[in-house]
């Protein structure tokens, strides 16, 4: 049995002053294995943050179902964490205190072994010497790193990250992308990523989830035959250059139907 079953899902958002709603995800469906890293790409505004909510339990769907290990969602579980584009970082909060909220909400870690595993993940995202600075002192690329620490520190089962880095320039992207990659190789988590970049998206996964343009369904799922563990060298390779094609032949047509729609 696959750790995440996605079946028949459809969302739709009720709208105001309107009798009609706004159908976000139709007819989804998808299974994830457990140690499986799956990135979802498609046109803005097809649902893929919608699907990831689902998961997390943060959005009841309208009809279907998402299952955990066979038990069905109802609401958030200490077994999936959410990693967002915008960081969430408390700015009165150091680097070692917004860490700490990982287990503070979920109290899964108690007593002496809160600061030994807190100074753990410090050392896991590279943030030694940083414990006692605060979020404003921090780079957007550092301060993802806390983000991504007060996720892992919880040792959730599953990995939910809509945009982690979306926020960051080009070259901190790929840095952090290759550090994710890193970090997953050691615990290989269950990981749903969404991402916008075609490049990101075949470079950390095992499977590609291409999504059509609003109502959100699957258009196809690619399986991305590149050896493990990868570097940044792979993206020049020719096989890397397939899989860029193919994927970008599958979005042209959505991002476009997006466009002309005003999706």
């Amino acid at each position: 049995m696959s750790q995440i079953q996605v079946r028949d899902l459809s969302v739709e958002y009720k709208r105001l002053g309107s009798t009609t709603g706004l159908l976000a995800l139709d007819d989804f469906k998808l299974d994830v294995d457990s140690g499986e890293f799956v990135t979802i790409v498609g046109p803005s505004g097809c649902g893929k943050s919608t699907m990831l909510k689902t998961v997390a339990g943060l959005q009841a769907p309208t009809s279907g179902e998402v299952r955990i290990n066979g038990i069905h969602v109802t609401g958030p579980g200490p077994d999936r964490a959410m990693v967002f584009q915008d960081f969430g970082l408390l700015p009165w909060r150091t680097v070692r205190a917004n860490i700490r909220m990982g287990v503070e909400f979920r109290r899964r870690v108690r007593g002496p072994d809160v600061a030994q595993r807190i100074a753990e993940f410090i050392r896991i995202v590279g943030l030694e010497g940083f414990e006692n600075h605060y979020p404003h002192q921090l780079s957007g690329g550092m301060q993802q790193r806390v983000g991504l620490a007060r996720a892992l520190i919880a040792n959730p089962e599953i990995m939910l990250m809509d945009e982690p880095f979306g926020a960051l320039d080009a070259q901190t992207r790929e840095v952090m992308a290759n550090e994710l990659l890193q970090i997953w190789e050691t615990n290989r988590k269950t990981v749903l990523f969404i991402t916008h970049g075609i490049d990101e998206c075949i470079y950390l996964a095992d499977r590609i989830v291409v999504m059509s343009a609003r109502p959100g369904r699957i258009k196809e799922i690619v399986k991305v035959d590149l050896e493990r563990p990868r570097g940044l060298y792979i993206r020049s390779t020719p096989q890397f250059a397939i899989y860029r094609d193919h994927v970008w032949g599958l979005l042209e047509e959505e991002v476009r139907r997006s466009l002309r729609a005003g999706l």
